[in-house]
């Protein structure tokens, strides 16, 4: 199992306000902590048109986390592609991973608010199409650069599986969705023939914290809950799928956020430990933190960083995908 970190979206919110520029400052900060706590990986969100300044252009972000480390990867989660123009992503991705000695990885996602296809002038109902086609453009140009793909439904991640993409998974989806999202990844890549020759990673976002105290815990969990409080002004949700029912941060807010906060794997690193080994069981390669949430002081991110690193990474070394 490999451990990244993130989601980096460079916000300015009302509840932790701060200036742009310290924002991006702290980035290269955070990006040189994750290095040398062991990270595999650190990641970046991409919006356009919100209030707080959320990410819109995550090539320049990557950059500068890739300019201030020597190993740590760097990823996009997720680039939305349908609004871009794919030669010029291809050409700023196959730079970024020539200039960092390959620590360079694309995840691209099909993009679901309104306001963002309007702003950028694109139909929404091309979105499916302009991410294909993108695909194709980029798979032809940066071939050699680990491309990742963002989907919550079987069909899509089974594309991804069969085009030999890695595909990464929210955080809001509990334990038996990542199971079924993870089976579908790979019978998509055995139905194709086995594209690459080596299966592609499944990763998956998961809310993770590390206390032994019962007051940060409540604490934790009411700014895993203020994360997704912003799902609700973005607009994002997700069709039930199997066993899973529906989770819309537009029509029911307090039961979506009650399914995404009760994903949390939270406790002494014991516990962590467990239900992380539970996450592998599923079918999961890489595990992404989700460390970076609404109203978490940064002195908070950077404690949990050090004790996944010291007393869970360590516990995890070899452990593989069920």
């Amino acid at each position: 199992m490999r451990f990244g970190v993130g989601l980096w979206c460079l916000q300015n919110t009302a509840t932790v306000p701060r200036h742009h520029v310290t924002a991006y400052r702290e980035l290269r900060e955070d990006a040189q902590l994750a290095e040398r706590l062991g990270f595999d990986s650190a990641w970046l969100s991409e919006h356009h048109f919100f209030y707080d300044g959320y990410c819109p252009a995550l090539l320049p972000a990557a950059a500068t986390m890739l300019a201030v480390t020597q190993r740590l990867r760097v990823a996009t989660g997720m680039l939305l592609l349908p609004l871009q123009d794919p030669v010029r992503v291809g050409a700023g991705a196959r730079a970024l991973a020539d200039r960092s000695g390959g620590r360079f990885d694309l995840g691209v996602g099909l993009g679901y608010r309104d306001v963002e296809f309007d702003g950028k002038g694109v139909p929404r109902r091309q979105r499916a199409a302009r991410l294909a086609a993108g695909l194709e453009a980029l798979e032809s140009t940066v071939s050699d650069v680990p491309l990742w793909i963002g989907s919550a439904t079987p069909t899509g991640v089974a594309r991804a599986g069969s085009r030999g993409h890695g595909v990464l998974l929210s955080g809001a989806n509990p334990l038996p969705l990542v199971r079924e999202l993870a089976a579908a990844h790979r019978h998509g890549w055995d139905a194709a023939g086995r594209p690459g020759g080596r299966r592609p990673p499944i990763a998956a976002l998961r809310n993770v914290w590390v206390t032994d105290d019962a007051a940060e815990r409540e604490a934790v969990l009411d700014w895993v809950r203020a994360s997704y409080v912003l799902y609700a002004g973005l607009g994002w949700s997700v069709a039930a799928q199997g066993e899973t029912s529906a989770m819309d941060f537009r029509r029911d807010v307090g039961r979506a956020l009650a399914d995404a906060v009760g994903t949390t794997i939270i406790g002494p690193a014991p516990a962590v430990v467990d239900g992380l080994r539970e996450v592998a069981e599923a079918g999961v390669d890489d595990v992404v933190f989700r460390l970076v949430i609404e109203g978490a002081p940064r002195t908070a991110l950077h404690d949990v960083m050090r004790r996944l690193s010291e007393e869970v990474m360590p516990q995890l070394a070899g452990l593989d995908a069920a």
